[in-house]
C-alpha cells in the first residue's frame, strides 16, 4: 500500500502502519490506525505536509467526512512529527496539559524541528522547509483515565505520561492487550535516549512516569507495545527501557524539572527551532 509520500502496512487484521518514508528516520512517526468494532482510531498524524486523510480515503481505511462509520484522531503530544496532520480531520483528541500548543500552534510547544536535509524528497513542488509549521488547530481535551469507546464494549484508556511533554500520553487497548508509547517510551537502544531536555520536558515528571509504567505493565499482560518512533516491541523490552532510564537518572543525580542539555537548548527552540543552526 504505497502512496507518493505515505506508506501503509497491514500489521494485525485490526491494525495498520502508515509513515511518511521520504523524511528523516529520527523523526518520522508512527502514524497508527485502529479499525475498532464501530469506530476507526488514528493515533498521532506525522507532519502534515501532504494529506493523510487523502490517503487514507484512497486505500478506504476510511470514509468520506460525514460518513456514518466515525474516525477519530488521537494526538500523544503537541511534537510536530505526530501533530502535524491533525488539521485534516474534523475530531481531534490531545491531552489538556497539550491542548494550548496544538490549539494555538505554539512554535515551543510543537517545536517545528524541520531541515531541508530531513527530506530525501520533497512533498510537493515549491515546498520551502523554512516556512513549516504546525497551525493551530482545533481540538479537543482528555484526562488521565478517559476512555475513548470504539463500539463492541471496546476502548482505549488514557495514561497520562508527562515528561517528554507536560501532556504526553499513552493508549492501552485491554482487548488486544496493546499499548501505544507515543514517545514516552519506544526502543532507543537504552533508555538514557529517552529525550527529556526538550522545552516542556521534566526530568521529575519522567522518572514518575517511567516508575508508574513499569508498574502498570508488571499487572498486565501486555502483548505488544507500539511506539510513536522505530520498531515494536514487548512489554519485557520496555520495562528494561524505562527502568535504564530512571537507573541513569538516579546515577547522575539528575531528578530536577530540567536537564543541562535543556537549559542549554531551549534558547535555540525558542528562536525558530534550530533554524538559526546551520544545515548539514
Amino acid at each position: 500500500m504505497n502512496g507518493s509520500w505515505f506508506t501503509t502496512e497491514s500489521v494485525k487484521d485490526w491494525l495498520f502502519l502508515t509513515t511518511e518514508r521520504k523524511f528523516f528516520e529520527g523523526n518520522r512517526s508512527n502514524i497508527w490506525f485502529i479499525k475498532g468494532p464501530a469506530k476507526n482510531i488514528i493515533i498521532d498524524t506525522g507532519l502534515g505536509v501532504c494529506n493523510l486523510r487523502h490517503h487514507l480515503e484512497y486505500l478506504n481505511l476510511i470514509g468520506p467526512v460525514g460518513d456514518a462509520r466515525t474516525c477519530e484522531v488521537v494526538i500523544t503530544h503537541s511534537h510536530f512529527d505526530h501533530s502535524g496532520g491533525a488539521r485534516h480531520f474534523e475530531k481531534v483528541f490531545i491531552h489538556e496539559n497539550d491542548y494550548q500548543g496544538l490549539r494555538n500552534g505554539r512554535q515551543t510547544e510543537t517545536l517545528n524541528y524541520v531541515k531541508p536535509s530531513h527530506f530525501y524528497e520533497n512533498p510537493y513542488p515549491g515546498f520551502d522547509s523554512s516556512k513549516y509549521s504546525v497551525p493551530p488547530t482545533p481540538c479537543d481535551t482528555l484526562r488521565d483515565g478517559d476512555r475513548i469507546d470504539m463500539g463492541g464494549g471496546e476502548y482505549l484508556e488514557v495514561i497520562h505520561n508527562p515528561g517528554h511533554t507536560k501532556g504526553s500520553i499513552s493508549l492501552w487497548y485491554p482487548n488486544k492487550q496493546a499499548l501505544f508509547s507515543g514517545d514516552f517510551v519506544y526502543d532507543c537502544g537504552i533508555g538514557s535516549n529517552l529525550l527529556d531536555w526538550l522545552p516542556t520536558s521534566c526530568v521529575r515528571d519522567y522518572i514518575r512516569s517511567a516508575e508508574n509504567m513499569i508498574d502498570f505493565i508488571a499487572d498486565r499482560d501486555v502483548a505488544c507495545v507500539y511506539p510513536g518512533h522505530f520498531r515494536c516491541i514487548d512489554g519485557v523490552r520496555t520495562t528494561k527501557i524505562l527502568q535504564e532510564y530512571i537507573d541513569g537518572k538516579q546515577a547522575c543525580g539528575t531528578k530536577g524539572c530540567t536537564s543541562c542539555m535543556q537549559c542549554a537548548t531551549f534558547a535555540f527552540f525558542l528562536m525558530g527551532c534550530f533554524r538559526c543552526c546551520p544545515c548539514e
